[in-house]
């Protein structure tokens, strides 16, 4: 009893809430364990999640209302003054156990892992607001992760640094002065559970209504605490542990569009002093379903991992007790029998073959019907011809195949409207097409539910003598899933890319002509549709009941109806593609959430025609040059396209600000005018029509909804457009006016 009543109160304090403290170091570690092996739980995306957000709801409640750990830069502010009297006050730290264990993890975490352990897990209003947000977003996704312009963002995180030193500053001059400062941070109100005068309630409040929408924007932007917690971050070599990333990162947006924080800059490097260790990124560096890096390499590797541990010890133990067939060989094929060849068919190598084998196929015409049920390489030399002998030429009917090198052709008349060059059964995964030219089919490569399918650098060619729609697909996959169509030249299909419930796909730099649809798509989320050249197509890229995808760099020319139509397209990227003498540029039908930026809509009779609800998507920084009606906006209310180049703009740059004095308004009069009689263009600098236009603006009879653009640019956003309006020049748009033909899948007309 004397030895209690000897010991410091601090102790005395401890003692009595040993139990509580014990549970509280046992959170904090397990906060440190998670950090810690954060590498393997990565790759375990669902528990990952569970785990953290379990951890965020102990963190608001237990750790903040329970205990009231909630530090504050109060606390940096006493730890500074008693510095600068040369005492510091260790005995009034260890009064609040619960606020010291606190600091003590947060020292040891900014230097090994940056603020964002702290912040983003143990926090309690941090964890309340990200709570908020994503309960939220699960009621409301499109109220929630609002995106501030990158570069407003970056200098709005230097805002907490001004307010942490203005407090600090101030301590010094008079320390309850930088008390009320510190006030700025909603903490007090959240420990004393809303137990306070109605505006510091009501500030609570705001910031919390404010998460919904930006997440995390107070920690983001002005906790002096986040600041003070950031500043070990600043240093080139701190935190000790950086997160992972590719050298694919630098070029990859994956990471950086799911990050809510928008803690990754364009280089795809991880800004340390925002991040809030949501472990998103890492998740996608182990994601081999969605990180490209991984996609890639299991493409090449071509090889199925998903077998189970015990299933693949039984394999490895057969393939020790029979060697011969770990081993693989070259089989020959020569039709004309030359040589040392093996063989004269490809049927006979086949049947021969074993799983592993290569088969080389010399020059030669081959008149036969293969089905593939080995996984073999059939390997063509000097590309030679499969003239089909069949509906069918090709089937495989196995995983793990490749085929590249060949001719395959059909000749004469005598095949049924379902003849398919190659088809890829359904479940036969990890196959490679390559290299092969494919001429005169109906359908070209066909293939249903498989994963990994690789279709790359192949010609295929339809029947030319047939109508658009009496014509098969080049490529037509259904439920195909990481499916690769790349660097492929697809001509005189009904549609030259088929695609449908195909997720996480990619299909980039082919080249697609002369077809009904380029590229058609289906319930095809999640997809990357970039730098391909379409050109005189009846319709370009129809996007269609999909969502968070990427469109990016593609070049649609001359074609009869659309460059671009999306039909109920959601939350996708649609960038950087040139859209040049079509009918309509880009048809947008009820599609909410998308990104349109610096797109070159040119030449075309309609540049844009955004209809059907298509209300709450982000248009900026395009050029939309020369089109006969830049904008047909068909909606219930105005609509803010912002920051775009419009050719015919009438208005005026007085301040020489690089925008326009007086806003961009679309369906005016003038532009009417320009869309029915294309010779009033002449008439463009007349002050005629300055004077049409502003007695419009002043006197209308009939107000409608518009798009309008509060500060449109002065010079187009692609300083080439003019070369690219020459090298184009041969491509003139259809005069389509009115009510066109129906296309499938889509309401109305085109």
């Amino acid at each position: 009893m004397n030895e209690l009543a000897e010991a410091p109160l601090w102790k005395l304090i401890w003692m009595q809430k040993a139990v509580p403290l014990s549970s509280f170091a046992a959170f904090l570690v397990l906060i440190l364990a998670v950090t810690a092996f954060k590498d393997k739980l990565s790759r375990y995306r669902g528990a990952l999640n569970a785990i953290r957000y379990a951890v965020l709801i102990i963190a608001f409640i237990y750790a903040g209302l329970v205990l009231k750990a909630q530090p504050s830069t109060t606390n940096v502010v006493i730890a500074l003054n008693s510095f600068k009297e040369g005492e510091f006050p260790f005995e009034l730290f260890m009064m609040d156990p619960y606020i010291f264990l606190s600091f003590v993890f947060m020292a040891i975490t900014a230097i090994l892992w940056g603020r964002g352990v702290f912040c983003g897990w143990l926090c309690p209003f941090g964890a309340l607001a990200e709570l908020f947000n994503r309960v939220i977003a699960k009621a409301a996704p499109k109220a929630c992760y609002g995106r501030i312009p990158q570069k407003a963002h970056n200098r709005a995180l230097h805002l907490k640094y001004v307010l942490l030193a203005a407090i600090i500053g101030v301590s010094f001059y008079n320390f309850m002065l930088s008390e009320y400062m510190t006030e700025i941070e909603p903490f007090k109100t959240l420990v004393l559970r809303l137990h306070r005068q109605w505006y510091f309630v009501a500030y609570f409040f705001i910031l919390i209504a404010v998460s919904a929408i930006f997440t995390r924007a107070f920690c983001q932007y002005m906790c002096p605490l986040g600041a003070a917690l950031s500043l070990p971050s600043l240093l080139k070599r701190l935190p000790v542990v950086k997160l992972k990333r590719y050298a694919r990162c630098s070029t990859c947006k994956i990471c950086r569009n799911d990050c809510v924080y928008q803690a990754i800059e364009e280089d795809g490097k991880i800004m340390d002093t925002a991040c809030m260790y949501c472990l998103e990124c890492q998740m996608n560096y182990n994601d081999t379903g969605r990180c490209p890096e991984l996609i890639n390499r299991s493409k090449k590797a071509a090889v199925n991992s998903t077998t189970a541990t015990v299933a693949g010890a039984v394999i490895f133990a057969l393939a020790l007790m029979v060697p011969t067939y770990a081993s693989s060989s070259t089989l020959a094929v020569d039709a004309a029998g030359a040589g040392a060849a093996d063989y004269k068919s490809i049927s006979e190598a086949l049947k021969k073959a074993k799983d592993g084998d290569t088969i080389e196929v010399r020059p030669g015409r081959y008149k036969e019907s293969l089905k593939i049920a080995k996984s073999v390489n059939i390997r063509g030399i000097n590309n030679p011809v499969i003239s089909a002998a069949s509906d069918f030429p090709i089937i495989i009917d196995t995983s793990d195949v490749k085929l590249t090198g060949f001719t395959i052709e059909y000749e004469g008349t005598g095949f049924s409207d379902e003849s398919t060059a190659i088809i890829v059964t359904k479940a036969s995964d990890n196959v490679a097409i390559k290299n092969n030219n494919i001429v005169n089919a109906k359908f070209g490569i066909r293939n249903l539910e498989g994963i990994n399918l690789i279709i790359d650098n192949n010609t295929i060619t339809g029947i030319k003598t047939l109508e658009d729609n009496n014509r098969g697909n080049c490529i037509t996959l259904t439920g195909s899933m990481k499916a690769s169509v790349t660097n492929n030249r697809l001509s005189y299909c009904r549609d030259a890319l088929y695609m449908e419930v195909c997720h996480d796909s990619i299909v980039t730099h082919n080249v697609i002509s002369d077809s009904r649809y380029a590229i058609h798509t289906m319930w095809v989320d999640t997809g990357n549709f970039s730098y391909n050249t379409i050109y005189n197509n009846l319709v370009g890229m129809a996007i269609m009941y999909t969502k968070q995808s990427v469109i990016n760099g593609n070049i649609s020319v001359g074609n009869k109806t659309h460059g671009l139509l999306l039909n109920q397209t959601v939350r996708s990227e649609i960038s950087g593609n040139q859209i040049i003498s079509n009918t309509k540029g880009i048809f947008v039908y009820n599609s909410i959430g998308n990104k349109l930026t610096l797109n070159l809509i040119m030449n075309n009779n309609m540049g844009v025609h955004n209809w059907g609800g298509s209300e709450d998507n982000l248009f900026t920084h395009n050029s939309l040059i020369r089109n006969e009606l830049q904008v047909k906006y068909v909606s219930s209310k105005n609509q803010d396209w912002n920051h775009n180049y419009w050719s015919d703009y009438l208005g005026w740059d007085m301040a020489g600000k690089g925008t326009g004095d007086i806003p961009y308004e679309s369906n005016t009069v003038v532009d009417h005018l320009f869309w029915r009689y294309p010779l009033s263009k002449m008439l463009f600098a007349s002050p005629a029509l300055h004077i049409l236009k502003v007695l419009e603006k002043q006197f209308p009879i009939i107000e409608v909804p518009k798009v309008m653009d509060k500060n449109p640019s002065m010079v187009p956003y692609h300083a080439n457009w003019k070369e690219l309006i020459d090298r184009y020049a041969g491509y003139v748009p259809a005069k389509y006016y009115g009510n066109m033909e129906k296309i499938v899948n889509m309401t109305g007309g085109m």
